[in-house]
């Protein structure tokens, strides 16, 4: 294909991941781009997802029309993985879900950063949450990366979690998990197990 469309292939290749993985997780190819409804908790489906673009920043964007209900993107396999874990990550959009379900890891994703009231008590079934901590972007964050942290932990307090609560920083120049594992697919997940290791020492946050 000669044409810059965004497809699943293209999106596998640049997010380092087989194409199999995200069509697994509900990744279609159509005319405009790439589409994926986002799912609640219980399966039913919520509102979908048209990407466009290779990053989500301005290029990804709900379908026009969809009456269906925003919910936060999480799959069963991701749940499942969280409930064995014990902890649930949770990080803005949905290519980070990706690579975390790809390598059996949990992640929920808030789907947009003004959409943290998405978050719901059947997305933590766990006793500890990792909130994802990015590089600041106006684009992705409008009020600024720490108010939206600020947000989603007191969101997920509201929810009535009683459990701890820590933030996620994935080291210097690393924004997210995507680009933890582009920088290094080979120890990405040893490099995620240091990560959630250091912000446990850095303590718990406060709404």
């Amino acid at each position: 294909m000669t044409d810059g469309r965004v497809t699943v292939a293209r999106l596998a290749e640049a997010k380092g991941l087989p194409v199999e993985a995200l069509r697994r997780f509900g990744l279609s190819d159509v005319d405009e781009g790439v589409r994926f409804t986002y799912v609640a908790p219980g399966g039913t489906p919520g509102r979908t997802r048209l990407r466009t673009g290779m990053r989500g920043a301005g290029g990804s964007a709900w379908v026009p029309g969809d009456a269906h209900p925003v919910v936060a993107y999480c799959s069963a396999d991701g749940l499942d993985n969280a409930r064995s874990a014990g902890y649930q990550i949770v990080v803005e959009g949905e290519s980070d879900c990706w690579t975390a379900w790809h390598h059996g890891l949990p992640a929920v994703g808030i789907p947009g950063s003004d959409h943290w009231d998405a978050l719901a008590p059947e997305h933590l079934p766990v006793g500890e949450v990792f909130v994802q901590v990015e590089a600041d972007n106006a684009q992705t964050y409008p009020d600024g990366v720490a108010g939206y942290v600020a947000a989603v932990v007191r969101r997920i307090r509201i929810l009535g979690f009683t459990g701890r609560v820590h933030e996620l920083k994935l080291g210097d120049g690393i924004s997210d998990l995507s680009d933890l594992y582009g920088s290094d697919p080979d120890g990405f997940t040893a490099a995620v197990s240091q990560a959630l290791d250091r912000s446990r020492l850095a303590g718990e946050e406060t709404p």
